[in-house]
């Protein structure tokens, strides 16, 4: 074990770069989060295959007499007399599928035409679950640490959606994709919160690289799988996505809590043995090593009676004191609504984009599985490219170009589509669609690590969610877009573009954390400028 000579640490950035920025401990951490990605994504996507269109027509049932022509449509009959000539129509009571009854919960149970609404209903609750999670669960993590609450999101998540797989009826499967929802969004706010919160500024965007690249193999394993499950019933496929959730073993018993959050909640005994243990792993040496806020003979920190609520009373070895917030903060002023609202609006736009585009199962391609796939392609890039663009030109310029990319794109698309006839307008419009998904899923997924870059420590949980649920919004609304593409095929696409555009303009507004340590107090956001640091 090397000997190195240490000056003592004055923030908790100095604390993570002792420790080494890409330290095997912190690898190690961002690994296991990267594995949960793929129990998010399964338990999330798995409805696009489980709930596949089944291609119905009304059962023939010849009821109506041997001297009629009947003729029978997807969710109608149409009935002429031919002695009288008069034509009758008639609801469909029945229907027949290209596919096996078992194969998806819409031929299961019959969730076509007058029932369509029923089959977009499971998702949208899903969605309202994770908003339920996002603003009220996941707020648990700032209060009680970030492994406890995210190991048991995981198993509560997987619980539900064993259930899933032996719902009776279409009223039992909405009601349990609202609970793995609401679970569900506890394993999303807190894999990112730690994320960003296990290594110093230096190295935020290379691991965010790192986590959006594992969403985005998620993403492909999860069609590879669906493709190979193809001939199978929906409640043994969904058996097979939910065993995933298997990984949450490796969470607990290798994964520690946060030392950011240890540290900030005066938790001082956890903290010197998740301080020891990193540093033991990354082989430095951190004897008789102060931590900040918690040193070895500092004696415990009471919350003074007599100046603000928010203030602890005795200060920091940086100088500051301390600040405790609620959830009220993130819009108690004029400021963090600014920031909040932008945030919510931003995700708002980018979930109902990025959602109805995998959910609108010709949003790119006409084949299913290849749309899906195609999706999943477009995943990839956005992790290099904030990367790329964030690192020398911040993130508000990432966010305001992608949304601009995105908006542009999608817009043109929607035009080509609708003016234009032929195989090359085809082609046109679907490489333009894909390339504006690239600026949607770079934007979506930058945004998981953006916000926990301008919320402070003890609101950092409670942004997450509050922009979470907004997000939710709409994802919620995502579901019943392919009906509004059945009315006006220009619509979804139009108003896509449009909002992207809006949200790029809004995107001006927010602060840079670019090059900065993650934000204490909400005073350290106010400090920033708009142009990122440049180490």
């Amino acid at each position: 074990m090397a000997d190195v000579k240490v000056e003592p640490p004055r923030t908790i950035d100095n604390v993570l770069q002792l420790l080494g920025t890409l330290g095997r401990y912190q690898l190690f951490q961002a690994v296991l989060l990267a594995i949960g990605n793929l129990s998010i994504c399964f338990h999330l996507l798995n409805f696009v295959f489980i709930a596949q269109d089944a291609k119905e027509q009304c059962a023939v049932t010849p009821l109506y007499g041997n001297d009629t022509n009947t003729d029978y449509d997807k969710c109608d009959v149409t009935v002429q007399n031919t002695t009288t000539n008069v034509t009758s129509r008639h609801t469909c009571s029945a229907w027949t599928y290209g596919v096996k009854r078992d194969y998806s919960i819409v031929s299961e149970w019959d969730l076509v035409c007058g029932n369509v609404f029923l089959g977009r209903l499971p998702q949208s609750l899903f969605i309202v679950g994770q908003g339920i999670g996002a603003a009220t669960v996941s707020v648990m993590s700032d209060k009680f640490g970030r492994k406890p609450f995210l190991v048991m999101s995981h198993v509560l998540t997987a619980g539900a959606g064993l259930a899933l797989a032996f719902a009776p009826n279409i009223a039992a499967f909405s009601g349990l994709r609202l609970v793995n929802g609401i679970f569900q969004q506890g394993i999303v706010v807190t894999t990112y919160t730690m994320l960003m919160e296990a290594f110093p500024r230096s190295r935020r965007l290379e691991v965010a690289t790192f986590n959006a690249l594992s969403w985005s193999i998620s993403t492909v394993l999860l069609t590879g799988t669906a493709y190979l499950l193809r001939d199978m019933d929906w409640r043994t496929t969904q058996l097979i996505f939910v065993s995933v959730s298997i990984s949450v073993l490796l969470q607990i018993f290798f994964m520690g809590e946060s030392l950011r959050w240890l540290i900030t909640n005066k938790r001082a005994k956890r903290a010197f043995a998740i301080f020891k243990r990193a540093a033991k792993m990354n082989k430095v040496e951190v004897t008789d090593v102060p931590l900040p806020g918690i040193g070895l003979e500092k004696p415990s920190v009471e919350l003074s009676s007599k100046k603000t609520k928010y203030m602890e009373a005795n200060e920091t070895e940086t100088g500051k004191a301390d600040v405790m917030y609620s959830c009220l903060d993130l819009v108690r002023t004029k400021f963090m609504l600014k920031i909040c609202a932008v945030v919510w609006f931003s995700w708002l736009i980018d979930s109902l984009t990025y959602f109805s585009l995998y959910l609108t199962s010709s949003s790119l391609a006409d084949d299913h599985y290849l749309n899906f796939f195609l999706n999943s392609l477009a995943e990839i890039p956005s992790g290099p490219l904030n990367l790329f663009v964030g690192k020398r030109w911040g993130r508000r310029v990432f966010f305001m170009f992608f949304h601009v990319q995105a908006g542009v794109c999608l817009l043109v698309a929607t035009t080509i589509r609708a003016l234009a006839v032929g195989q090359a307008a085809s082609t046109a419009a679907t490489v333009l669609a894909f390339i504006g998904k690239i600026g949607n899923s770079a934007c979506f997924n930058a945004m998981f690590v953006y916000a926990p870059e301008i919320f402070p420590t003890n609101l950092r949980s409670a942004g997450m969610g509050s922009g979470s649920t907004a997000a939710r919004v709409g994802g919620m609304i995502a579901p019943f877009i392919s009906i509004l593409a059945d009315i006006a095929p220009w619509a979804p696409g139009t108003i896509f573009g449009v909002a992207c555009l809006v949200t790029a303009g809004l995107n001006y507004f927010l602060p840079e954390p670019e090059g900065r340590e993650l934000p204490q107090t909400i005073e350290d956001v106010k400090a920033w400028s708009k142009a990122p640091v440049k180490e």
